[in-house]
């Protein structure tokens, strides 16, 4: 191959330009990487409310009325027992979610639910016994029994279920 200049007619060949970064002679400051120690606020412990607040609603409360089972109430004082009403109080407590249809409506009411206290404290067995209105706060009533724990019902040293238990729940607007 032979390199020949070409005539573009007119035009003056392309001037070669260069660029050059030229440092600058400055000291690097390093920072230091200060701790900025936060105010933190005191740790208070939550109270728990009665009022349920459910979707940002505050004006709700679902208060709970436990119907004794009279089977345990007439069962007599045994040693190492202790009282036999003192294990149906439940020792977590959760409290239902209002029915959002319910809460728009304005419909407030109760439920009594049975159920079964296993050996272990858990709850199974959870069914509907009464409502009013009938349906409208079932589900929730039975989701919220469920999660509850009791101390287990102890016959001779050892822990047994406890068949037929009741409960009621009030699904109650407050006025504020």
């Amino acid at each position: 191959m032979i390199h020949q200049p070409i005539d573009i007619g007119g035009m003056r060949p392309a001037t070669r330009i260069e660029f050059t970064r030229m440092r600058r002679d400055t000291a690097v400051e390093s920072k230091r990487d200060e701790k900025v120690e936060r105010e933190r606020p005191p740790i208070t412990p939550e109270v728990p409310r009665m009022a349920m607040t459910s979707s940002g609603v505050e004006n709700v409360v679902a208060t709970m009325t436990p119907v004794l089972d009279p089977r345990g109430a007439m069962s007599g004082f045994k040693l190492g027992a202790g009282g036999s009403d003192r294990d149906v109080i439940p020792l977590v407590r959760i409290n239902p979610d209002y029915p959002q249809r319910a809460l728009s409506r304005g419909v407030e009411g109760w439920v009594i639910v049975q159920f079964t206290i296993t050996a272990a404290g858990t709850v199974k067995d959870a069914k509907v016994v009464d409502a009013d209105p009938k349906g409208v706060f079932d589900d929730a009533a039975v989701k919220a029994i469920l999660r509850w724990r009791y101390n287990p019902k102890v016959e001779e040293g050892v822990a047994v279920e406890r068949v037929g238990v009741q409960t009621m729940l009030r699904f109650e607007i407050e006025d504020e």
